[in-house]
Protein backbone atom coordinates (compact mmCIF):
# COMPACT_ATOMS: atom_id res chain seq x y z
CA UNK A 1 0.00 0.00 0.00
CA UNK A 2 1.39 3.73 -0.66
CA UNK A 3 1.91 6.11 1.92
CA UNK A 4 -0.09 8.67 0.20
CA UNK A 5 -2.71 6.30 0.42
CA UNK A 6 -2.11 5.71 4.30
CA UNK A 7 -2.21 9.22 4.66
CA UNK A 8 -5.33 9.73 2.92
CA UNK A 9 -6.77 7.02 5.31
CA UNK A 10 -5.87 8.62 7.95
CA UNK A 11 -6.93 12.18 7.30
CA UNK A 12 -10.40 10.88 6.72
CA UNK A 13 -10.20 9.27 9.82
CA UNK A 14 -8.95 12.52 11.95
CA UNK A 15 -11.97 14.78 9.98
CA UNK A 16 -14.49 12.54 10.73
CA UNK A 17 -13.56 12.91 14.31
CA UNK A 18 -13.82 16.64 14.10
CA UNK A 19 -9.84 17.06 14.42
CA UNK A 20 -8.07 19.57 11.88
CA UNK A 21 -4.90 18.22 11.14
CA UNK A 22 -1.97 20.17 9.87
CA UNK A 23 0.73 18.67 7.30
CA UNK A 24 4.06 19.36 7.33
CA UNK A 25 5.54 20.81 3.38
CA UNK A 26 7.24 18.17 0.96
CA UNK A 27 11.14 18.14 1.57
CA UNK A 28 11.22 19.39 5.01
CA UNK A 29 11.92 17.50 7.88
CA UNK A 30 9.12 16.70 10.78
CA UNK A 31 5.87 14.57 10.85
CA UNK A 32 3.83 13.85 8.71
CA UNK A 33 0.84 15.08 10.13
CA UNK A 34 0.40 17.55 14.27
CA UNK A 35 -2.76 17.57 15.28
CA UNK A 36 -2.85 19.83 19.16
CA UNK A 37 0.69 19.05 19.56
CA UNK A 38 0.83 15.52 18.60
CA UNK A 39 2.75 14.24 15.66
CA UNK A 40 1.97 11.41 13.71
CA UNK A 41 4.31 9.61 10.90
CA UNK A 42 2.53 7.58 8.08
CA UNK A 43 4.37 4.99 6.02
CA UNK A 44 3.30 2.82 3.04
CA UNK A 45 4.27 -0.80 2.99
CA UNK A 46 8.02 -0.55 2.24
CA UNK A 47 10.12 1.63 4.33
CA UNK A 48 13.10 2.36 6.48
CA UNK A 49 12.58 1.23 9.53
CA UNK A 50 15.51 2.50 11.11
CA UNK A 51 14.78 6.32 9.18
CA UNK A 52 11.09 6.03 11.42
CA UNK A 53 13.24 4.72 14.39
CA UNK A 54 15.19 8.26 13.96
CA UNK A 55 12.13 10.31 13.17
CA UNK A 56 10.16 8.89 16.65
CA UNK A 57 12.94 9.41 18.53
CA UNK A 58 13.47 13.15 17.39
CA UNK A 59 9.76 13.50 17.47
CA UNK A 60 9.45 12.19 21.37
CA UNK A 61 11.82 15.38 22.23
CA UNK A 62 9.43 17.64 20.67
CA UNK A 63 6.03 16.38 20.93
CA UNK A 64 3.73 15.30 23.39
CA UNK A 65 1.97 12.25 21.52
CA UNK A 66 3.24 10.24 19.18
CA UNK A 67 1.67 7.72 16.69
CA UNK A 68 2.46 6.01 13.42
CA UNK A 69 -0.29 4.88 10.44
CA UNK A 70 0.76 1.74 8.83
CA UNK A 71 -0.43 -0.53 6.29
CA UNK A 72 -0.97 -4.21 8.15
CA UNK A 73 1.82 -6.12 5.72
CA UNK A 74 4.10 -3.86 7.16
CA UNK A 75 4.20 -5.27 10.24
CA UNK A 76 6.63 -7.56 11.53
CA UNK A 77 7.04 -9.54 14.97
CA UNK A 78 10.59 -7.82 15.25
CA UNK A 79 9.12 -4.31 14.67
CA UNK A 80 6.07 -4.67 17.11
CA UNK A 81 8.57 -5.35 19.57
CA UNK A 82 11.05 -2.54 19.04
CA UNK A 83 7.96 -0.06 18.62
CA UNK A 84 7.19 -1.62 22.24
CA UNK A 85 10.89 -1.31 23.65
CA UNK A 86 11.20 2.33 22.42
CA UNK A 87 7.72 3.56 23.65
CA UNK A 88 9.47 2.10 27.00
CA UNK A 89 12.26 4.30 26.38
CA UNK A 90 10.39 7.12 25.97
CA UNK A 91 7.88 7.11 28.60
CA UNK A 92 8.92 9.14 30.93
CA UNK A 93 10.11 12.04 28.72
CA UNK A 94 9.41 14.89 29.18
CA UNK A 95 8.29 13.46 32.47
CA UNK A 96 4.89 12.65 31.65
CA UNK A 97 3.63 8.86 30.71
CA UNK A 98 3.48 8.93 27.58
CA UNK A 99 2.43 5.52 24.24
CA UNK A 100 3.30 5.21 20.98
CA UNK A 101 -0.27 4.96 18.96
CA UNK A 102 0.07 2.41 16.44
CA UNK A 103 -2.99 2.97 13.49
CA UNK A 104 -2.62 -0.11 11.24
CA UNK A 105 -4.81 0.63 7.84
CA UNK A 106 -6.08 -2.40 5.45
CA UNK A 107 -7.95 -2.46 2.24
CA UNK A 108 -10.84 -5.25 1.36
CA UNK A 109 -12.40 -4.43 -2.31
CA UNK A 110 -12.74 -0.42 -2.19
CA UNK A 111 -12.83 -0.17 0.92
CA UNK A 112 -9.87 1.09 3.51
CA UNK A 113 -9.98 0.40 7.18
CA UNK A 114 -7.96 1.70 10.28
CA UNK A 115 -7.94 0.34 13.71
CA UNK A 116 -6.15 2.55 16.53
CA UNK A 117 -4.43 0.95 19.28
CA UNK A 118 -3.44 3.41 22.23
CA UNK A 119 0.26 1.72 22.53
CA UNK A 120 2.50 -0.44 20.96
CA UNK A 121 2.26 -3.05 24.33
CA UNK A 122 -1.60 -2.95 23.32
CA UNK A 123 -0.93 -4.15 20.01
CA UNK A 124 1.65 -6.25 21.51
CA UNK A 125 -0.79 -7.93 23.28
CA UNK A 126 -3.51 -8.44 20.23
CA UNK A 127 -0.05 -10.35 18.49
CA UNK A 128 -0.57 -12.83 21.49
CA UNK A 129 -3.75 -14.22 20.66
CA UNK A 130 -3.00 -15.19 17.25
CA UNK A 131 -0.68 -18.29 18.82
CA UNK A 132 -3.87 -19.02 21.29
CA UNK A 133 -6.32 -18.69 18.74
CA UNK A 134 -4.20 -21.76 17.01
CA UNK A 135 -3.93 -23.59 20.10
CA UNK A 136 -7.11 -25.74 19.86
CA UNK A 137 -5.98 -26.68 16.56
CA UNK A 138 -2.86 -28.08 17.14
CA UNK A 139 -3.76 -29.65 20.27
CA UNK A 140 -6.21 -32.58 18.69
CA UNK A 141 -3.86 -33.12 15.92
CA UNK A 142 -2.37 -36.56 16.50
CA UNK A 143 1.73 -36.20 18.02
CA UNK A 144 3.33 -37.49 13.90
CA UNK A 145 1.80 -34.39 12.82
CA UNK A 146 1.68 -32.15 15.37
CA UNK A 147 5.68 -31.56 15.14
CA UNK A 148 5.89 -30.53 11.81
CA UNK A 149 2.92 -28.00 11.73
CA UNK A 150 4.31 -26.52 14.88
CA UNK A 151 7.42 -25.73 12.92
CA UNK A 152 5.33 -24.73 10.01
CA UNK A 153 3.15 -22.54 12.17
CA UNK A 154 6.84 -20.86 13.43
CA UNK A 155 8.23 -20.35 10.11
CA UNK A 156 5.48 -18.41 8.67
CA UNK A 157 4.46 -16.49 12.31
CA UNK A 158 5.16 -13.25 10.99
CA UNK A 159 2.92 -14.18 7.97
CA UNK A 160 -0.19 -15.42 10.33
CA UNK A 161 0.44 -12.29 12.44
CA UNK A 162 -0.66 -9.72 9.37
CA UNK A 163 -2.96 -11.55 8.50
CA UNK A 164 -4.66 -11.53 11.84
CA UNK A 165 -4.08 -8.11 12.27
CA UNK A 166 -5.32 -7.42 8.49
CA UNK A 167 -8.67 -9.11 9.69
CA UNK A 168 -8.40 -7.58 12.84
CA UNK A 169 -8.61 -4.00 11.43
CA UNK A 170 -11.33 -4.96 8.69
CA UNK A 171 -14.04 -6.14 11.34
CA UNK A 172 -13.34 -3.32 13.99
CA UNK A 173 -12.29 -0.83 11.37
CA UNK A 174 -15.61 -1.41 9.45
CA UNK A 175 -18.08 -1.57 13.06
CA UNK A 176 -15.89 0.46 15.29
CA UNK A 177 -17.11 0.32 18.92
CA UNK A 178 -15.93 3.98 19.14
CA UNK A 179 -14.73 6.45 16.78
CA UNK A 180 -11.42 6.51 18.23
CA UNK A 181 -10.64 3.11 17.64
CA UNK A 182 -11.67 2.28 13.64
CA UNK A 183 -12.66 3.92 10.87
CA UNK A 184 -13.56 2.96 7.50
CA UNK A 185 -13.99 5.11 3.92
CA UNK A 186 -13.28 4.86 0.48
CA UNK A 187 -10.60 6.83 -1.34
CA UNK A 188 -11.09 7.72 -5.50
Amino acid sequence: MREDIVKAVFIKYLKNLGKAPKFKKKNVPGPDVIIEGNAYECKGSKFEKDRLFRQLISNALQYSILGIVIPWDALDCLFIHQLEALELLIREHPNMPRSIEIYVVAQEDDTYFLRRWSSAGLLSLDIKKVAYECLPEYVKLPPEEKESKISEFLKDFDNKIREYIKNVVIREGGNPSDPWKGFSCIIK
